[in-house]
């Protein structure tokens, strides 16, 4: 449901550290959209990571995915 998507809501996540990481190759969640959601919410890290697809048991977006984890780790709250 389009009213409910996430890019219409982003003012409610937007003070919420994070991370957008996405494969180059993903068929399933299209690059557009990873580069749509971080032109509304600039304040995210956007991650393109060019030689991955979707899954996040592909080594390269795993590493990326444990990188973003242990740097949220860090954040103070």
């Amino acid at each position: 449901n389009s009213k409910n998507s996430l890019l219409n809501d982003i003012d409610k996540i937007r003070h919420i550290p994070s991370s957008i990481i996405q494969g180059r190759y993903d068929a399933i969640c299209p690059i557009r959209t990873a580069y749509k959601l971080h032109q509304l919410w600039p304040e995210a890290d956007y991650i393109s990571v060019p030689d991955a697809g979707h899954s996040s048991l592909d080594p390269a977006l795993r590493s990326r995915l444990i990188e973003a984890t242990e740097a949220a780790k860090t954040i103070k709250g």
